[in-house]
């Protein structure tokens, strides 16, 4: 062992260290998974989102004809004030799902104004639906009464309107 006086100069005479060099390929095989891993992970997402949505608006319509079938009890007593509130109810709660509209909190006029702008409802559903709403709230502001035979015309533009209105084809994935 050398003395502690010499110990400075047998430092000097070490080499001093490389410096730390990276290997491109391997920078170039990180940033691959890397890349990968964002895209996989970024793809599934979007996969299942469009999945999910297209599951919410099956869901949608099989509740919405559930409900209106429900609620074929209130017509054969000629209940008309109910059965316009709640199918009304029904109809607005499947736009807003199936067709991304913003409906059960809106007024009749302003729903409709909106609905006629927007390119997702087409021409004979935009005018099928109006002509529904527009009764079911004559039948609810104006006290009015509807026999038998009207409210059955009523409810079958409701399921018309909703079977017409399925999402028959898968949406596009991004």
């Amino acid at each position: 062992m050398n003395p502690p006086d010499q110990l400075i100069d047998d430092l000097r005479l070490l080499e001093p260290p490389e410096p730390f060099r990276l290997n491109p390929w391997i920078v170039a095989a990180v940033l691959a998974v890397l890349v990968s891993l964002w895209w996989l992970r970024r793809w599934r997402k979007t996969t299942h989102g469009a999945r999910a949505q297209a599951q919410a608006i099956r869901q949608a319509h099989d509740d919405a004809l559930a409900e209106l079938e429900r609620l074929f009890a209130l017509i054969e007593r000629e209940e008309s004030r109910p059965y316009a509130m709640e199918s009304s109810g029904i109809i607005r709660r499947y736009i807003e799902t199936r067709f991304a509209l913003s409906a059960p909190r809106r007024s009749t006029e302003e729903f409709l104004a909106e609905a006629q702008q927007s390119p997702k409802l087409e021409p004979q559903h935009r005018a099928l639906l109006g002509d529904f709403l527009r009764i079911c709230d004559l039948l609810k502001f104006a006290r009015t009464f509807a026999n038998r035979a009207e409210l059955k015309e009523l409810h079958e533009a409701a399921v018309r309107f909703v079977k017409e209105t399925r999402q028959t084809a898968a949406p596009a994935t991004p």
